[in-house]
């Protein structure tokens, strides 16, 4: 295990075929308590199960990018084997927009490094959590056509979660309006952890298949208590 810094790690397992996944989490004032609890511990569990996966540990991985009034990187990206999970804070308001064009930026500057070291990779992912609406709605047009176009033109997987009363319409405007279905994970606060035990051990699914074929992989059904609504 490296010395743990927040900067991106070196790409490894150069041989190997990559998935990227940036996770947007929410750390705004209404996660305060047991929800900001209830994330931590989902953090640290996402990189338990992942450790789980000898295949996946060389394939998949992980940056961590939170959302408050600001938007913060806590891990760069890195390789599996090196995640740390990060203890957030909650407080401020839900920069929501700010972290799904972090997320992007981030996607977008680790694929240019896969191409330049010549490392083949899946359609990354890009996994939002949050119980609220965005506030910096002065950004929502622009991101949204980014985002739009990325998920149109298969640059990115878009997996948004919304937690206790979360605005379910407002995650699935994210969607090209041509989307036939624009799923969104739905869990209460006291079980949202166990998405990430899900996203964790999707991701190894992916990570096992062949990279011509990821995108029809069939994912592990959803956890006891997490629902999908289209």
């Amino acid at each position: 295990m490296l010395q743990f810094t927040k900067d991106p790690l070196p790409i490894t397992n150069l041989g190997e075929s990559h998935i990227s996944a940036v996770l947007l989490v929410d750390r705004s004032g209404s996660m305060s308590g047991a929800p900001i609890e209830e994330l931590n511990q989902g953090l640290i569990e996402f990189g338990n199960a992942l450790k789980e996966d000898q295949l996946a540990l060389g394939r998949a991985e992980v940056c961590i990018i939170s959302f408050g009034s600001s938007v913060q990187t806590e891990i760069g990206f890195r390789p599996a084997e090196e995640y740390q999970a990060p203890t957030l804070s909650a407080g401020g308001l839900t920069s929501l927009n700010g972290a799904i064009e972090a997320g992007l930026d981030a996607l977008e500057a680790r694929k240019l490094e896969y191409r330049e070291k010549g490392v083949s990779y899946y359609r990354p992912w890009l996994f939002l959590l949050t119980d609220g609406e965005p506030t910096d709605t002065e950004k929502e047009k622009t991101v949204k056509k980014r985002l739009k176009e990325a998920i149109r033109n298969k640059q990115v997987v878009y997996m948004p979660m919304g937690i206790g009363q979360a605005n379910t319409a407002e995650l699935q405007s994210y969607y090209p309006t041509e989307s036939s279905e624009k799923p969104v994970l739905k869990a209460d606060t006291e079980h949202f952890k166990q998405a990430f035990v899900w996203l964790s051990r999707s991701l190894s699914v992916v990570a096992q298949s062949d990279p011509n074929v990821s995108n029809t992989v069939k994912l592990p059904p959803t956890p006891d208590y997490i629902t999908v609504g289209i």
